[in-house]
């Protein structure tokens, strides 16, 4: 073939392309391309003999002829930019008129639906997959996947979600509308050459989301992938009705099989979440009593989990059972608390408050190991009352109760720090009650404190509020009871005269205002020592 005819193929070809891309009209551009017969140079070369002319426009017609006819049998279809070819050489048959335009046009006629569906389809794909990279996303082969770095994957799958909604919403569904124009008059042949633009594109989406849900569960990974659930339940009624036939079907069975691969993979997430709470073996105390580093986790986790509870619902409703082993007796049976997701959330609880109290073992010091337990029970209460998704899956009355654990917390470290000092100052009101045994109580008050300063200036209460709630408690009890205790020791070791008196102040070493200051030192975290 001429390398005219080659180049008027190629220019019927870029502009349709043309067209089809970026015109606001492309159907009607698309139908006036196909059906231009006139305005074509002709491909034949021109003969001296007319005779010769004819003869040659005949076989080159033929050639065209049997191009278009194998691709409408059985035999295997010829290369599109044959086709292309063939279908150029049939308009410059139709054009010359005489005994071959009749049969030029009949062959056009069988070729334009293999010509709408092959051009359209190529072009469509192509500016399709376009407009899904201008998203973000580019396709990646499972392999790659499984060996990708948490950070890039993570950014992979926000993208993704963001991509899927507006592909199946925006894209696909413009994607739709043009089809059916430009396929008005054949709504089959519409349906199928949808089907073959989008099937690359879903099935990319899809494929990523498979891959994610065949990596191994991380927590890390769960947040992310409760989004993947969310948005692809929430565009599948949408995907679905722009399909029909086996299509449909195809692409339905292929969004539930990675929806429930995907459920699947986001249980056993969370059950690996479980484990890593229960398995969690450090020996180490935390220093000072503060808030446990697996506490500040599993809070921000179960935070963040709470936003998609109608998602967790959904992904936990089919699991049998509740996997509730926690001890949580007065739990509500009604309400968010009793939703797949409130159940999961107290146990994840429970499994941390029962790590945290094995924690707290390993202090020796009975007072530090409340103000741990305080600590850490505070910051989850608070997180509560930060989070309303998170109060409201489990509760009011949960929350309530653990406000008591507190209490009870402050009060278990009263008991064990403070009991034996407040003993010093007790009244005994005994005969015995002497000057000498004064001063042994006084003596055994100003070493008792001074210890207990010592340690406890280096203990940190993270929480300004409960760090000053406990400071008060604290000199609730020890500021009144001092102040008697000065009271009766002076007036019994003044009672000698000038060195009487110098005894006294030698040991009541301390004035109330000298208390009230040191105790604005205790639980900041940072040890001192009486000046």
């Amino acid at each position: 073939m001429a390398d005219g005819g080659r180049d008027g193929v190629m220019e019927v070809a870029k502009h349709m392309g043309k067209s089809l891309a970026v015109s606001k009209n492309a159907a009607d551009d698309m139908m006036r391309v196909l059906s231009r017969y006139e305005g074509e140079a002709p491909v034949f070369p021109l003969s001296s003999s007319p005779v010769e002319a004819e003869e040659e426009d005949e076989e080159v017609f033929a050639a065209a002829e049997d191009v278009i006819r194998r691709c409408n049998s059985s035999l295997p279809p010829p290369e599109m930019v044959d086709y292309l070819y063939a279908v150029d050489d049939a308009i410059a048959a139709a054009e010359l008129g005489g005994q071959l335009a009749s049969r030029a046009e009949e062959a056009l006629q069988a070729a334009m639906p293999r010509l709408e569906e092959e051009v359209y389809v190529t072009v469509r794909r192509d500016a399709l997959a376009e407009s899904v990279a201008h998203l973000g996303v580019e396709a990646v082969a499972i392999e790659e996947v499984l060996k990708m770095e948490w950070g890039i994957l993570d950014q992979k799958i926000r993208r993704w979600s963001h991509a899927i909604r507006v592909v199946v919403k925006t894209l696909l569904a413009g994607e739709r509308r043009l089809c059916d124009e430009v396929f008005a008059s054949d709504e089959e042949l519409g349906h199928e050459c949808f089907a073959d633009v989008a099937r690359g594109c879903v099935l990319q989406l899809i494929g990523f989301v498979e891959a994610v849900a065949m990596s191994p569960p991380a927590t890390e990974k769960l947040y992310r992938m409760l989004g993947m659930y969310e948005a692809l339940t929430d565009v599948e009624p949408e995907l679905d009705s722009l399909f029909t036939g086996d299509a449909r079907d195809f692409f339905s069975a292929e969004v539930s099989d990675v929806v429930a691969q995907l459920s699947n993979t986001v249980r056993h997430t969370i059950d690996q979440f479980v484990n890593v709470i229960h398995d969690e073996s450090s020996r180490r105390a935390v220093q000072g009593g503060e808030i446990h580093p697996m506490t500040r986790y599993v809070l921000n986790y179960c935070g963040l989990l709470a936003e998609c509870r109608a998602t967790l619902d959904m992904v936990l409703a089919d699991t049998k059972g509740n996997n509730d082993d926690s001890d949580d007796d007065e739990a509500p049976a009604d309400g968010a608390s009793s939703t797949p997701s409130g159940r999961c959330m107290r146990e994840l609880l429970t499994h941390l408050l029962r790590k945290l109290d094995e924690k707290s073992r390993l202090y020796d010091d009975a007072g530090l190991k409340n103000i741990f337990l305080m600590n850490n029970l505070y910051y989850i209460v608070q997180k509560m009352m930060e989070l309303p998704a998170l109060r409201e899956l489990l509760g009011d009355d949960w929350v309530r109760r653990h406000r008591g654990q507190i209490r009870q917390y402050e009060t278990g470290y009263l008991r064990a720090s403070w009991m034996a000092v407040l003993a010093c100052l007790r009244d005994d009101s005994s005969p015995a009650h002497s000057r000498a045994a004064l001063k042994d109580k006084a003596r055994s008050f100003n070493a008792a404190f001074e210890e207990l300063y010592r340690s406890q200036t280096a203990w940190k209460v993270t929480d300004p509020q409960l760090r000053e709630e406990l400071r008060i408690a604290v000199s609730e009890r020890l500021i009144p009871a001092y102040r008697s205790f000065v009271g009766r020791s002076r007036t019994l070791l003044e009672s000698g005269g000038s060195s009487s008196r110098h005894s006294a102040a030698r040991h009541i070493k301390y004035s109330l205002e000298d208390l009230e200051d040191y105790m604005l030192d205790f639980f900041e975290g940072v040890q001192k020592f009486v000046r």
